[in-house]
């Protein structure tokens, strides 16, 4: 007997705000990823939403407040929706480090994470997510550069352009059934387009 088809709304977090005065985990959204937030909330009300996975880094869980207010749907944080560390602290030599990560996955500065363990990491925490709730619509807040490695875990023809590609905020949809992932290509939020961010937010900012 084949298992219940879920639904998964993979949601990258609002613009965010980087600052050299606090830890990358407390970056927190800029003023306009904060009316972002404001205006996704209403964008999710129709999607059917039964629970919210986040990241429990501050720019994520800033992202879905204004819905879990709105909604008084349930967040439950798991660690490892975090996003990949790339570099400790912010350099300008960051771009050049993104691209080495896409090119070489077992490359990693020191005390660093390479691209191989955070997709090996996160694709473990989506099949973790999707066997222990029962409900089938989740949406799951978290960063860009792990959504990029998670997709190219589903289909290695698809890399850093595809990541590069993401917005903020962006929401993708997945159907799963029996542990596998389809991604609905197809899918596009009405209404995103008019509050996201045109221009892709640098690596570091996510």
């Amino acid at each position: 007997m084949k298992a219940k088809e879920k639904t998964l709304y993979l949601i990258r977090h609002a613009q965010s705000h980087r600052k050299s005065s606090c830890h990358h985990s407390e970056w927190p959204l800029s003023e306009k990823g904060t009316e972002q937030a404001a205006g996704l909330a209403g964008l999710l009300e129709p999607l059917g939403i039964q629970k919210v996975v986040s990241s429990p880094f501050l720019r994520c869980r800033q992202t879905v407040e204004p819905y879990l207010r709105k909604s008084g749907v349930e967040v439950v944080f798991e660690h490892d929706l975090r996003e990949r560390l790339i570099s400790r602290g912010i350099t300008d030599g960051f771009f050049d480090l993104w691209c080495k990560s896409w090119e070489d996955f077992d490359f990693a500065l020191p005390g660093c994470e390479t691209s191989a363990i955070a997709q090996e990491r996160f694709a473990t925490v989506m099949q973790k997510i999707v066997s222990e709730n029962q409900t089938n619509t989740i949406a799951i807040s978290t960063h860009g550069n792990v959504i990029g490695l998670f997709l190219n875990h589903l289909d290695d023809s698809l890399g850093r352009d595809e990541a590069e590609k993401l917005m903020n905020p962006d929401v993708l949809k997945f159907t799963v059934q029996d542990g596998i992932f389809l991604w609905d290509r197809d899918f596009d939020l009405p209404g995103i387009d008019e509050i996201r961010t045109h221009h892709m937010q640098t690596p570091v900012d996510d």
